[in-house]
């Protein structure tokens, strides 16, 4: 079952949002398995004029609750 959680955003800062390329690295992952999470529905899409972005905060948590 598909749960993809999008939101589209107005306008951005920069410093609130990676790219799928930066939380792949963030998480030590390759981008596929990133586009998988979003797939899901086990990360927030956020699209701005036709970016696909995830929140920076977001990854942070996901990264931490990996190590643990």
């Amino acid at each position: 079952m598909v749960m993809n959680k999008t939101k589209h955003l107005k306008s951005v800062d920069e410093s609130g949002y990676l790219s799928v390329s930066e939380a792949s690295q963030s998480l030590g992952v390759k981008e596929p398995a990133i586009r998988n999470y979003l797939y899901d529905g086990k990360l927030t899409t956020y699209k701005f004029k036709g970016l696909t972005l995830l929140a920076k905060d977001e990854i942070e948590n996901w990264r931490d609750r990996q190590r643990k």
